[in-house]
């Protein structure tokens, strides 16, 4: 029935609907196209940041140029002023003499250096007649050289850009006389274009137009034809164009069929509107070369591409008919069809003497191997299948032995201990904390961690002896033909250093620590339920260590789990009988002695034994399911005597609740709380929480994230016993927590020792200055009230103020201590 059932789950295999090199290719030619497109990009993208390199390097040459040029022409001029004034006032210091001379080579200075215009200005101003009015400009330019002593050089635009050159002559007179030359710019335009050979240079103006626009007008002496020339090109310039832009990075531009690159060059000299030299260059060749290698570089990417893609499916086209083959005779050996594989098989023999063996040679090979295995073993199969199927021995998560197979080795093993006089190890183990993972990251990762500590706890034992998954994240570990109990405990003490190191699963780290009980036996006469039951207590024993460690078992830890259980039992009849009952302890402002609130301390009074003090029934019932039962009764209690506490005229008093680590991790803690708030109509504000160090940093991620929906709800938190644990500045800081609790251990001694008193001090100034309330614990002499008050901390509670009040009497306290919301410390203490 069996082997039926295979037949036709496997005749419904898929069918091939792409072949495996089909879907090579594509990748790989996906791939090839993306790189050869990305690197095709690169080059275009580097072949247009050479041009707009080579056009700033121009600018800068140009620029340097430029100013070289006007420097040559303006020593030179200065250089032939200097030397006239010295030859002729050295032979007559007479100033008509010098002006009728100067008058005199006017032509040569006109047709040497282009100069148009000259003065000579004495104290008395021009001399010589003039034919035309001197400008003001020419004024203010003789008085400003007479104060600087120093030859001038300014050009001044008025329609057409005229160079001005001032140069004082030295004489013996109070006032210097100067020589103003007045020069066009057509020798400098003209060295600067043979020297660049531009397409076109030309003195332009920046004016405002419309809207603030700029707009350049030329300055120079043109013909028509390249006046209109010039103009049309400036109103080609596109839109979002600059005077900044043209002479920071210049601009390219199409005009008229040619690339153009148009760049303004910046005269440092000028009284007027701020004169450019505007070269125009004709980059059209670079431009069409740059263009050349674009379309040289695509045509080579399409031309690689092709040749690649079908070298690549001429290559892949001989193993995709292969895989085909094997595609078509495999099913055939799901479905037992051995016959038809034959005949398939001998239609596609193929000679491959000409090629080196391959896998699809050794696949080829291993089915036809296959096949006859197949067709061999194929009545035998069913009935080994069953068999495996009804052993069920392995755990299908971490493929080790599971329960059955652990206690069948136990029973084998307990028999040949006792003849061959050996030892018998049993080592039960159990992650810690490992429902904090499940809870917080889902199952699914919580079993990849069970996978990887199955790993790591087979590592360290010999092959002899056996590691098995006893259920959920329990482990059993049997250990045969041990001699001494030392060598177990070098066994387990390998195995809890293989948990010193983190777990990666999925890309995340988790620390997780293991606990291990052992149970030793030699006597044939013991149970593998025996067993397991002493190593399982030795287990929690090392567990309540805080785990990460081993315990031996031996007679007294079954006696502490008898008392432990009874302990339980009692308590549960102690809560169904209303044996609980809770204490409150007042915490009021050190300062103005202002009653603050209480904290909620729970008592036990057992019709028999009595008063049950806290220290003897929370430790053994901290880690089982009735203490998170217990933590919840708590909640309910402190919640209704809040609303009690409102009702006889004491709003606004808080109370503060003590919370175990497991309650504080309950998911279902929130919707609880939120419950009895509104069952009880009270401010969410009048609850306190309060956390102990070692409870936040087991998982301070996880603490951080519940505290902040307890805050959101209303809610108030407390670190409480500050000091004793892990106190850190770094959690401290990240924490949503309002009040910080100084244990009272630091409390006590804060007179009598130093170190006390300055631990004491600097945590209130700390804790203070990060906008958090101080409480302290255990003030039991004015001393330290006094000396508390002195460091400014803000609360306290301790037997001097008041011990805790039981429930029954605090109504009669209250009425006696607490006048208009002052509490009396005196009379709580008569």
């Amino acid at each position: 029935m069996v082997c039926t059932t295979d037949v036709l789950v496997l005749g419904s295999l898929m069918k091939v609907e792409m072949s495996f090199t089909t879907k090579t290719i594509i990748m790989l030619m996906a791939m090839v196209l993306t790189v050869t497109v990305v690197i095709s990009m690169m080059l275009i993208r580097e072949s247009d940041s050479s041009l707009v390199f080579q056009q700033q390097e121009e600018q800068l040459k140009n620029q340097r140029r430029l100013q070289l040029f006007e420097d040559i022409l303006h020593n030179r001029m200065v250089l032939w002023v200097d030397m006239f004034s010295h030859i002729e006032m050295s032979e007559h210091q007479d100033l008509d003499y010098f002006y009728e001379n100067l008058q005199r080579n006017q032509e040569y200075l006109m047709l040497n250096f282009h100069v148009e215009q000259l003065y000579l200005f004495d104290q008395d101003g021009v001399v010589g007649e003039q034919p035309a009015p001197i400008s003001d400009f020419v004024l203010k330019l003789v008085r400003s050289t007479q104060q600087s002593l120093s030859s001038r050089a300014l050009i001044r635009c008025e329609g057409v850009c005229t160079h001005y050159l001032s140069v004082p002559i030295m004489t013996d007179d109070e006032v210097v006389p100067v020589v103003i030359l007045s020069a066009s710019l057509r020798e400098l335009l003209s060295l600067f274009n043979r020297s660049t050979d531009a397409h076109k240079v030309v003195m332009v103006q920046n004016k405002q137009g419309d809207e603030n626009e700029p707009a350049l007008t030329l300055s120079s002496q043109l013909s028509q034809s390249n006046q209109d020339y010039l103009t049309e090109l400036i109103a080609a310039f596109p839109k979002g164009w600059s005077v900044e832009k043209l002479v920071v990075k210049g601009l390219r531009i199409s005009f008229q069929g040619k690339e153009l690159s148009v760049n303004l060059l910046p005269f440092p000299h000028s009284l007027t509107e701020q004169p450019y030299l505007m070269v125009v260059q004709d980059i059209t060749a670079l431009v069409h070369q740059k263009e050349q290698y674009e379309i040289l570089v695509i045509i080579s990417a399409i031309v690689l591409f092709i040749v690649f893609s079908l070298l690549l499916r001429l290559f892949l086209n001989q193993y995709r008919l292969r895989l085909l083959g094997i595609s078509e005779g495999l099913p055939m050996l799901a479905d037992h069809k051995f016959i038809e594989y034959r005949k398939l098989v001998g239609k596609k023999q193929h000679a491959s003497l000409w090629r080196l063996n391959d896998e699809l040679d050794v696949v080829e090979d291993a089915a036809n191997a296959l096949a006859k295995q197949l067709e061999d073993f194929d009545g035998q199969m069913a009935v080994n299948t069953a068999k495996l199927e009804k052993m069920a021995m392995f755990d299908v998560l971490t493929g080790l032995p599971n329960r059955n197979m652990l206690t069948f080795q136990i029973e084998n093993q307990l028999a040949h201990s006792a003849r061959d006089d050996r030892l018998v190890a049993l080592m039960f183990m159990d992650l810690d904390d490992f429902k904090k993972v499940n809870d917080s990251y889902g199952h699914d990762v919580g079993d990849k961690l069970l996978k990887a500590a199955a790993m790591r706890i087979s590592r360290p034992i010999r092959e002899t002896d056996i590691a098995s998954r006893f259920g959920g994240d329990e482990f059993v570990v049997l250990l045969s033909s041990i001699e001494n109990k030392e060598q177990v405990e070098h066994v387990a003490k390998k195995i809890i250093e293989e948990f010193e190191q983190p777990i990666e699963v999925d890309g995340m780290q988790f620390y997780v620590s293991i606990s291990i009980g052992v149970a030793v036996s030699r006597h044939a006469r013991a149970t593998p339920v025996e067993l397991l039951r002493h190593a399982d207590i030795a287990m929690y024993e090392a567990k309540s260590k805080k785990g990460a460690g081993f315990r031996v078992y031996d007679a007294t830890m079954n006696l502490k789990v008898m008392k432990k259980v009874e302990l339980e039992a009692e308590a549960r009849v102690a809560l169904r009988e209303s044996q609980f009952s809770l204490a409150l302890q007042p915490q009021i402002d050190l300062r103005t002695n202002e009653l603050i609130g209480f904290e909620a301390l729970l008592r036990w009074y057992h019709p028999v034994k009595g008063a049950i003090s806290p220290a003897e029934f929370i430790p053994p019932l901290e880690n089982t399911p009735f203490m998170l039962e217990l933590d919840y009764w708590v909640i309910a209690k402190a919640t209704y005597l809040i609303r009690e506490l409102n009702a006889n005229g004491y709003p606004n008093v808080k109370l503060a609740i003590n919370l175990s680590a497991g309650q504080f991790l309950d998911p279902s803690l929130p919707d609880f709380l939120q419950q009895q708030i509104i069952r009880n109509d009270i401010s969410p504000s009048q609850v306190c929480l309060e956390l102990t160090e070692t409870v936040l940093v087991t998982d301070i991620e996880r603490a951080t994230s519940i505290m902040r929906t307890i805050r959101d709800m209303g809610c108030t938190l407390a670190i409480d016993d500050f000091g004793t644990g892990y106190s850190s500045l770094s959690y401290l800081k990240s924490l949503p927590a309002d009040f910080i609790k100084i244990d009272r251990s630091f409390v006590a001694n804060i007179i009598e020792n130093a170190d006390d008193r300055n631990i004491v001090h600097s945590t209130i100034a700390m804790v203070r200055k990060m906008g958090l309330i101080v409480v302290a614990e255990g003030i039991e002499t004015a001393e330290q009230f006094e000396m508390l008050c002195h460091f400014d901390c803000q609360m306290g509670q301790g037997y001097l103020i008041s011990r805790p009040i039981p429930e029954l009497d605090i109504w009669t306290t209250l009425s006696k201590n607490v006048h208009m919301g002052i509490w009396d410390s005196t009379q709580s203490n008569e």
